[in-house]
């Protein structure tokens, strides 16, 4: 019984780890135009993401442009 609680705390946990993402690049088209990519770690796979963005004033708009 303490081995299968053991075992699914650790699996828990792992699981709860697993969803991390970060914006990994940010590359500047014009004075107010970005590309920005993401990149997020899931359980099994990693997956991307490009962003369009337009700065406005203290606010940045982004639109999905792919998933990679």
């Amino acid at each position: 019984m303490k081995k299968t609680l053991i075992l699914g705390v650790m699996l828990a946990s792992l699981g709860a780890v697993g969803c991390q993402g970060a914006y990994t690049s940010i590359r500047q088209i014009d004075g107010t135009h970005y590309q920005i990519t993401r990149s997020k770690q899931g359980f099994f796979k990693t997956t991307g993401t490009l962003l369009d963005c337009q700065a406005r004033g203290d606010a940045m708009t982004c639109t999905e442009v792919s998933d990679l």
